[in-house]
């Protein structure tokens, strides 16, 4: 099993080298001329009686060269080429004393010299895993004393011991403004010290028996180097830091056989935090949670019973802690449970493991992540525990807190045992601990809304539950804020039925201000128990209406519209009627213009509002004194009109409809009573003697008729002065027309073939029809009579 693939840091060397070099150049004339005299196997005659100055002047005729001379033989001194002669003229000292020393005769022969020698310094990184050394700046940069300390375990064996050669090559293969072909290189002397820290990448793994093994695939150098070195070297060097640290001594012993059914493991000092995103997170006392915006639970040896811990940067957020359960696991560090639900449980345990490196025992610090199957069964242990710790607390956040990992099918069993629980009291008190229970399970499921179905049917059982507790005949303002709340917290199919049961609860409400705030917190379409409507509230809605203020009835309830037809009553009466009139009314006086079809109808409207005042069970000095205005003002109408036969309709009938069909009077209804004003009579007599033939033969069919149905039609004179105040009682139309209006107690029908006139009758509430619609079916049309008579008469207008 892989345990971690982990950067070690192994030191890096500086090699500081002092260089010593020169470069090589050609003689001069001079100094070549110089060297060859000087050289010993030169043979001249008389050689012991020549001088540098006498061959050069004498024999050469160089002549005064003394000065040139003198300088090149004291560069050639100084270069050790010709022996230092401090006390004698070396021009004029025989040839045979100066002699080249064995530099001077090297010289002759290469014909070259030096140039005086120089030192410079050079550095160069050195890594000894992989044996190389590059050239570097001066790095000026020392290790700290911590870092010393680090170094002297592997410095013994990784510092160079002999870094010349590798130092002479690499300069030998190097560059430098310093150096060209001429430069000849003296000496070098380096000097080694601790500069830097190289990371390098290594596997770490282990064996379920815990043998402990180290590689490096991607890094030939390293890999070759823990081949070739001690197993205690690679043990100090790389992994003792890795595996075990001072820390470590306060963590658990963990038996190595959690080993078997560890999914991963890693060194406690390579351990990365949890990336996954969590819906919470279970951890050891001082184990810092990965995410500190996540709830967090922590088993804690210092508390009796779970208690929460608030964070003051985030109230949100928070830390429960719980008693540490017995048996738990020894190095349980943490447990996180993924808000991905596809992905399982997360449990660490972190401790000490008796490992094994090259065969001999190893005290190792570790995390290690268990297998799903070891997290699920360690996790369901574990949940237990909490829940059976956490249920009797009164704090919904504690006692709710398993609906953290609860499925959202299995959420009403956490939910709904706590909620019953306090369901056996007033709804008021029951309400008062709703949303700190919504704002519990809100934060422990985080992002999450599948839990709002759960939590509303246990919430709507637990309300009705506690409605079996609550007294009645409540304060309505009490009722108005509880009905707010349940619509905060419920869906409307829930809330619906529970406030309907919460109104039982309500005494009678005696203001309006009182109905209002009710209203407002039902919805619109909530009816409100009849019950509820005191005899107070009423006389106030009656009030409200005799008087002609706005009614504000706050519906639906059974009230509304009752009180909705006796104001619109009321309303019709004063506007159809008049103050005036009704007020002349009750002095016994009636202005027939007020006779008006409104106004007829607005008191058979006001009867009909008469019994559902009767039904609201209520008294008002109001209501009877403008229902005796109304009777009275009825009774004088009745005195002015004609009077009520029930039963029957009273069809009065104009001049043009008989004209055009005499017969309608043949075969009318059972309850129609014809009626033909008098002046229908007068003009059909004036028509009858018409020089229009058509005209007069129409008038003396509908006379003929008339006379034959006599028995059963009624004739009634005009009542002009039920016409409105604007028409002209004068005109023939109106005064036939107002005949109708005397009936208008009872049920009229105006049948007319003049269209105009039908539309005043209707403007006045007189229904109509002309002649064609009144006419049965069944009837045969009266054409063949007329058009015989017509011919009658024609023959006689011929004779004469």
């Amino acid at each position: 099993m892989k345990l971690a693939e982990i950067s070690v840091p192994l030191p890096l060397y500086r090699i500081e080298s002092d260089v010593t070099y020169h470069t090589e150049r050609k003689p001069t004339v001079f100094e070549r001329m110089v060297l060859r005299l000087c050289d010993p196997g030169l043979h001249l005659p008389d050689k012991q009686n020549l001088s540098l100055l006498g061959v050069f002047r004498d024999q050469l005729g160089a002549g005064d060269v003394r000065e040139l001379l003198e300088g090149c033989v004291s560069e050639l001194s100084a270069l050790g080429a010709l022996p230092k002669r401090y006390a004698q003229d070396r021009l004029e000292m025989p040839l045979t004393e100066l002699e080249l020393t064995a530099d001077g005769l090297q010289f002759l022969r290469s014909d070259s010299l030096p140039v005086r020698s120089r030192t410079v310094k050079v550095w160069h990184r050195y890594d000894p895993i992989s044996d190389e050394i590059k050239p570097t700046q001066n790095d000026v940069a020392r290790l700290s004393q911590r870092d010393f300390s680090r170094v002297s375990v592997a410095d013994q064996a990784l510092r160079p011991q002999n870094p010349l050669p590798q130092v002479e090559r690499a300069i030998a293969q190097e560059t430098y403004d310093w150096k060209n072909p001429a430069t000849v290189i003296d000496r070098i002397a380096p000097v080694v010290q601790p500069a830097a820290w190289g990371e390098r990448r290594l596997e770490l793994s282990c064996s379920e028996d815990g043998a402990l093994s180290a590689s490096a695939p991607r890094d030939a150098a390293l890999q070759g180097w823990l081949e070739q070195a001690q197993p205690e070297l690679v043990w100090e060097i790389l992994l003792a830091d890795v595996l075990t640290s001072e820390t470590d001594s306060l963590l658990p012993n963990v038996d190595s056989s959690v080993l078997q059914e560890a999914r991963t493991a890693c060194p406690i000092a390579a351990t990365k935090a949890v990336t996954a995103r969590a819906r919470f997170s279970i951890v050891a006392q001082g184990v810092v949670a990965a995410d500190a915006t996540t709830p967090t639970i922590v088993l804690s040896s210092e508390v009796n019973a779970p208690e929460l811990v608030a964070n003051g940067k985030q109230p949100t957020m928070f830390t429960l802690l719980v008693p540490t359960p017995a048996g738990i696991m020894p190095g349980f560090r943490s447990l996180s449970l993924p808000q991905n639900d596809a992905l399982s449980v997360q449990v660490e345990v972190a401790g000490i493991f008796r490992l094994y490196w090259a065969g001999q025992p190893r005290l190792c610090g570790l995390t290690v992540t268990l297998k799903d199957q070891s997290a699920t069964a360690f996790w369901a242990t574990l949940r237990k525990e909490l829940e059976l710790s956490c249920k009797p607390s009164d704090d919904p956040l504690i006692a709710l807190m398993p609906v953290a990992w609860r499925s959202s099918d299995e959420l009403g069993e956490t939910v709904w045992p706590w909620l019953a629980m306090r369901a056996e009291r007033p709804l008021d008190e029951l309400m008062a601990l709703v949303e700190p229970a919504k704002q519990a399970i809100g934060l422990w499921r985080s992002g999450r809304k599948d839990w709002k179905a759960a939590w509303e049917e246990s919430l709507s059982k637990a309300i009705e539950m506690s409605l079996k507790h609550t007294h009645y005949q409540l304060d309505p303002e009490n009722v108005v804020s509880l009905l707010i709340q349940i619509a905060q917290v419920l869906s409307a199919d829930k809330e619906a039925p529970l406030q309907a049961a919460l109104l039982r609860h309500v005494a009678p409400i005696l203001a309006l201000d009182s109905l209002a705030k009710l209203r407002s917190a039902l919805p619109s379409s909530t009816e409100i128990p009849e019950e509820l409507l005191s005899i107070e509230l009423r006389q106030v809605w009656l009030e409200h209406a005799l008087q002609r203020k706005e009614l504000k009835l706050y519906g639906p309830h059974a009230i509304q519209q009752p009180m909705q037809i006796i104001e619109t009553a009321v309303q019709d009466i004063y506007r159809s009627i008049g103050d005036q009139a009704l007020k002349a009314a009750g002095n016994g006086q009636i202005d027939v213009r007020t006779l008006t079809p409104g106004a007829l109808n607005s008191v058979r409207a006001w009867r009909k509002a008469a019994e559902h005042f009767h039904a609201l069970n209520t008294s008002s000095p109001l209501w009877d004194a403008l229902n005796k205005t109304v009777e009275s003002w009825n009774l004088l109408a009745q005195d002015k009109l004609a009077p009520v036969e029930n039963g029957h309709r009273f069809v009065v009938f104009d001049t043009s409809a008989l004209m055009e069909r005499p017969e309608l009077l043949q075969d009318l209804r059972s309850d129609d009573i014809p009626v033909v004003p008098h002046r229908v009579l007068s003009e059909l007599d004036g028509l009858k003697a018409s020089e229009d033939d058509t005209r007069a033969v129409k008038a003396r069919a509908a006379i003929r008729q008339l006379d034959a149905t006599s028995s059963r039609i009624r004739h009634a004179t005009e009542y002009t002065a039920l016409l409105p105040a604007e028409w002209d009682a004068k005109q023939p139309d109106h005064a036939i027309l107002s005949t109708a209006l005397f009936f208008r107690l009872n049920e009229v029908l105006f049948v007319s073939n003049d269209i105009n006139l039908r539309n005043k009758a209707q403007s006045l509430g007189i229904h109509t029809q002309d002649s064609k619609t009144y006419a049965p079916s069944r009837l045969v049309p009266a054409a063949s009579p007329s058009m015989h008579t017509q011919k009658q008469d024609n023959r006689k207008n011929k004779r004469r």
